[in-house]
């Protein structure tokens, strides 16, 4: 009996001491980014390719702010889900090419994504380099603007003449 109560509140104390860390470490998960614009922006990418329904919307939307934030916003139900939803992209790569500061609140990210696009053909690779403009308020990164740089696409056993 003295030996089984011993372990429980062996287990109790084991319990107590490992709890907290369970929970700051199932916590720090999506938040932590916030606080990283590299973190963040490849967030943002990961979330926008595993988009499944309208509801997604919100979540991309808590990424953004600015000219960024009123576009998305703007868009339709149709526009959203063409875009995210039934769009048959896979990411295969995020690659970040420079990073700049241009001000203490305010960072250009110059990046590389390449994706498989579906919708494209089959086995259709896109790369695409954009750079994304990130400001910091209230101790968080937001996306601000977008915009596309290059894209190309490789069409797989595709034959052109010139």
């Amino acid at each position: 009996m003295r030996f089984a109560a011993k372990a429980i509140r062996f287990r109790k104390s084991w319990f107590i001491a490992l709890f907290p860390l369970a929970v700051l470490a199932g916590c720090s998960g999506k938040s932590a980014s916030f606080a990283d614009p590299k973190g963040l922006l490849r967030d943002y990418i990961s979330e926008s390719f595993s988009a499944e329904s309208l509801k997604d919307r919100d979540a991309l939307l808590r990424y953004l702010t600015g000219a960024a934030r009123n576009r998305l916003a703007a868009w339709s139900d149709q526009q959203f889900s063409d875009a995210f939803i039934k769009s048959r992209r896979q990411l295969i790569k995020l690659e970040f090419v420079d990073f700049k500061e241009s001000e203490p609140e305010t960072v250009g990210i110059t990046y590389e994504l390449t994706y498989l696009d579906q919708g494209r053909g089959q086995d259709t690779k896109v790369i695409q380099k954009k750079i994304a403009q990130l400001v910091r308020r209230d101790q968080r990164w937001y996306i601000s603007e977008v915009k596309n740089l290059k894209e190309m696409i490789e069409y797989k056993n595709e034959m052109s003449l010139p």
